[in-house]
């Protein structure tokens, strides 16, 4: 008899896929230098809903039927959290504080969400996950300071502006934290509604507060098309965002957090910053330094410990 793979190690896998494919949204900004940052957001969560609408109808409402509000309101907020309003308040970190230093501030989401996550559920001793997390915090620090984050952070000069776009960091970090905490949680209250079907209903959320978004965006001046030539590059942008990115990772994202322990599947989100960083150096055609190497190691070795603790715990 074949020998089944467990539901633990499937989760698993579909945490790290679903990772590398969230990785691409460090690339893809990179490959469109002249598309508007925000123009690129509301595209992706544009096309991540109009998919999600376009599912929904020729499924024929399958799934979804009976669903009540709680459920649809739940996902309008995950929607928020997890999605637009965690981007949102990142941009403005970025804007007003500097990239290198809200780069370093949300590096640190695979330690918030696994000490969050065990701290709410208890699935494990917090000193089954001391090790790995070490690991994993040495890792980001090496990364970073090998990007030059660290040192360009603290190089920023204080005042008014620091102060807002440090705040817009830490509550899109809040805002990511709580969302994949609160996200594995209702997937395992509610076994009934799939992956896929979630993924759908967090996405007609996202389009609804696209549609919102929209105006408000167009009115302030926000967004900046620019040229024609830059028209087609955006859409493709967009594309890819919204159904591999937005949509794809997160069917993936939902299967882990439904089957694998909140405080693994926290620290498997180091896989996208892993990721996004050997895009990058693929693209820019460069090896990393030896330092920051050493820090990748650290990252995937306290993934891999952690893994092989709380499964032995198990």
């Amino acid at each position: 008899m074949p020998i089944q793979p467990s539901r633990t190690f499937i989760g698993i896998l579909c945490g790290l896929s679903a990772n590398l494919i969230w990785g691409l949204a460090f690339l893809i900004p990179v490959l469109l230098p002249g598309s508007d940052s925000v123009a690129l957001a509301l595209g992706r969560y544009l096309v991540f809903g109009v998919l999600s609408i376009s599912i929904l109808i020729a499924r024929r409402g399958a799934g979804v039927r009976g669903l009540n509000w709680r459920v649809w309101g739940t996902a309008l907020v995950f929607a928020f959290t997890g999605h637009l309003g965690y981007y949102f308040f990142l941009v403005q970190g970025i804007k007003y504080a500097g990239a290198p230093i809200a780069t370093a501030i949300i590096g640190t989401l695979p330690v918030t969400v696994a000490l969050t996550g065990n701290w709410i559920r208890r699935e494990f001793p917090f000193s089954h996950l001391l090790v790995p997390l070490g690991f994993i915090t040495v890792g980001l620090i090496l990364v970073n300071v090998m990007e030059g984050r660290l040192d360009s952070a603290l190089s920023v000069h204080f005042g008014l502006n620091w102060v807002i776009g440090i705040s817009s960091t830490l509550v899109a970090l809040v805002l990511w934290t709580s969302y994949a905490v609160a996200n594995a949680g209702f997937l395992r209250k509610h076994p009934e509604i799939s992956s896929s079907t979630w993924t759908t209903l967090m996405g007609v959320g996202a389009l609804v507060l696209s549609l919102v978004a929209l105006p408000v965006a167009a009115v302030s001046s926000s967004v900046h098309l620019g040229g024609v030539d830059n028209i087609l590059p955006l859409l493709l942008g967009a594309l890819a965002l919204g159904v591999l990115v937005s949509w794809v990772g997160t069917v993936l994202w939902n299967r882990a957090s439904e089957s694998v322990p909140i405080s693994i599947s926290g620290q498997l989100a180091v896989v996208q910053t892993i990721a996004g960083l050997i895009y990058g150096f693929a693209w820019s055609r460069r090896m990393p330094p030896a330092l920051e190497l050493l820090g990748i190691a650290l990252l995937i070795g306290g993934v891999l410990l952690a893994i092989q603790r709380t499964r032995k715990r198990s």
